[in-house]
């Protein structure tokens, strides 16, 4: 038995160490930079990386052609757009987590029912699940955590669409791709700009039976200044029990909790 076990494990599939040896210089390079040194010269990275000038090349232009780096016209490096982009949307995570923490205690203690909170890639126009607090009543609506979608149907697409500038939603709306989930999906872009215009003036997004057949919701979107909504809150219920009567409810009860729990404008401004 010890003799078979030992045979299983040789015979497992190891990784290709040439391949884990590349990412391991790419990271050498792009860390090579810093505020010091944000522009390096080929011969440079060379010498961080330990590798001749053409391989050292090789993978920075893999890294350029990515984005993660960037070469300017006199031949030298410095980090890209990517990493930004990257970087931003850690930032944006770590700071609606922050934003919203007391106000989905204080939602799932006030509703019982399960919140969700969503960021938003505003580069592909998707939202992501990042927070879940689930419902305390036996018949709950799972959302798992990680699940991305486009905008378009459903409460948090519309909340963050209606906390958008009413002309830039405008001209976001007739972009986006509008799937068929389900029979009341919205799937027409004026039909879509509609009810944005209605979040708009009451501060909260409903809908039913929209993304998920049998399923209500309610979101309001979370925003910091004047730029786009960082993502929205969201309040999740069966339908049956949550009529049109109760969603507005849970709409004001969010909007008042998102208020009373949210730091004022100039914490936030002078936290950042």
């Amino acid at each position: 038995m010890v003799l078979d076990r030992v045979t299983s494990l040789t015979d497992e599939p190891r990784p290709d160490r040439r391949s884990v040896r590349s990412v391991e210089r790419a990271l050498d390079l792009l860390t090579a930079f810093s505020a010091r040194h944000h522009r390096l010269q080929l011969r440079d990275l060379a010498d961080v990386v330990g590798l001749p000038k053409a391989s050292t090349h090789r993978l920075a232009a893999s890294l350029v052609g990515r984005g993660f780096l960037r070469q300017d016209a006199d031949g030298a490096y410095s980090l890209g757009s990517r990493l930004l982009e990257l970087g931003g949307l850690v930032s944006n995570t770590a700071a609606l987590a922050q934003l919203t923490a007391g106000a989905v205690t204080e939602l799932s203690r006030l509703t019982g029912e399960t919140i969700l909170v969503a960021e938003i890639d505003w580069m592909d126009r998707t939202c992501l699940i990042t927070h879940k607090r689930d419902a305390q009543h036996p018949l709950a609506v799972t959302s798992p955590v990680g699940r991305r979608s486009g905008l378009g149907s459903g409460c948090i697409g519309k909340a963050v669409l209606g906390a958008m500038d009413p002309s830039e939603a405008e001209v976001i709306v007739p972009r986006l791709t509008l799937v068929p989930r389900t029979r009341r999906s919205i799937l027409d872009p004026r039909v879509l700009l509609d009810d944005v215009a209605t979040v708009a003036s009451r501060g909260y997004a409903t809908e039913v039976n929209e993304f998920i057949e049998g399923v209500a919701g309610v979101a309001a979107a979370v925003c910091v200044g004047s730029g786009r909504p960082l993502g929205a809150v969201a309040i999740i219920a069966p339908s049956s029990r949550a009529p049109r009567r109760r969603l507005d409810q849970l709409g004001r009860q969010l909007c008042r909790t998102l208020a009373a729990n949210g730091p004022a404008p100039e914490e936030h401004a002078a936290e950042s």
